[in-house]
């Protein structure tokens, strides 16, 4: 079976390390020998930094690129994701499922932890949920992040994977970035996923799938960024599955997948996020999905759609 750190690590190494000047990126050699690029923490990134931080994130295993995103007055744009292997790519790699060690300090936002390494350690309820099992000697690691990780985290990394640290990759980038908020709005596909896993979908029926969201503009406080990127998901993204299963086994979800679904539906993210005390591993569960589902049933031809976007929370929060 093909390694999907393998496969990330390829991008690291031919894509962006040796592009990382152009792309407004830097690269760090930690004492350890693990590598760190700052996408979008102490350098600005960008449109393609984030890009590339996605790609590697989903181990090459789907198409991105940007598009329009227009609801009412709202016009911006969209990072568009198209997945073939949406379980693989997403619960077993993109999934922020990874907690790093934070600081015990008022107000501060931890750090959070996705990328193919999760295939390797297979130490979250995200990756376990799917059958997929990945052994490399490499392993790429994704960041959220206000500061670059250190040689604590590369060793925690590297001994949870068992691989030297001198083969861990380390991309990181700040939520309120370009770029970290282009890898945070592509979590379509991946948000839904672990909804219908939770839901009782069968996702093993699960052919393709697509996400769109638009992406938050980005703004220099970390709190506000990170109530502008999930507000985008809760609220503005919308997500496309094709299936192959009864009818039934669709219409008896469909209605319970999107967040206005939710017994939260309505509230403003920040509001959520400061009662999870600003930790994303703390805040209700319930916020794991996006605005609207749409699943075509190969088998039947039949689509059904559920959910609702909301531009007024959206201008809320995406422009004040």
């Amino acid at each position: 079976m093909f390694s999907v750190n393998q496969e990330s690590a390829k991008i690291v190494r031919e894509k962006i390390i040796p592009n990382a000047e152009i792309l407004n990126c830097k690269v760090h050699q930690l004492k350890d020998g693990a590598t760190v690029i700052d996408m979008g923490v102490e350098m600005p990134g960008g449109y393609q930094a984030g890009l590339l931080f996605t790609e590697a994130m989903i181990a090459g295993m789907g198409r991105l690129q940007f598009g329009n995103f227009v609801c009412g007055a709202i016009d911006l744009p969209s990072i568009d994701v198209y997945i073939d292997r949406p379980l693989t790519a997403t619960l077993s790699t993109q999934f922020s499922g990874w907690k790093i060690k934070g600081k015990e300090i008022d107000g501060w936002i931890n750090p959070i932890g996705s990328g193919p390494a999760r295939a390797i350690a297979r130490n979250d309820v995200f990756s376990q949920s799917w059958d997929y099992q990945d052994v490399h000697h490499e392993a790429v690691f994704g960041a959220q992040t206000v500061e670059l990780p250190d040689e604590a985290v590369a060793e925690e990394i590297a001994q949870t994977c068992k691989v030297d640290p001198q083969n861990v990759y380390i991309l990181a980038a700040r939520t309120g970035s370009l770029a970290g908020s282009i890898q945070i709005c592509s979590r379509t596909v991946e948000a839904t996923c672990w909804r219908l896993t939770r839901k009782g979908f069968n996702t093993k029926n699960i052919i393709s799938g697509m996400g769109t969201c638009p992406i938050a503009p980005p703004i220099k406080d970390e709190l506000r960024a990170m109530d502008r990127v999930n507000t985008a998901l809760l609220y503005g993204a919308s997500v496309r599955y094709l299936v192959d299963c009864q009818d039934s086994e669709i219409e008896s979800i469909i209605e319970a997948l999107p967040f206005n679904a939710s017994r939260r539906y309505g509230e403003e993210f920040i509001n959520l996020f400061e009662e999870g005390k600003r930790d994303f591993y703390i805040v209700d569960k319930d916020v794991h999905t996006i605005a609207r589902f749409e699943m075509t049933n190969l088998a039947s031809g039949h689509t059904f759609r559920a959910g609702v976007l909301r531009e007024d929370l959206m201008e809320k929060s995406l422009f004040h």
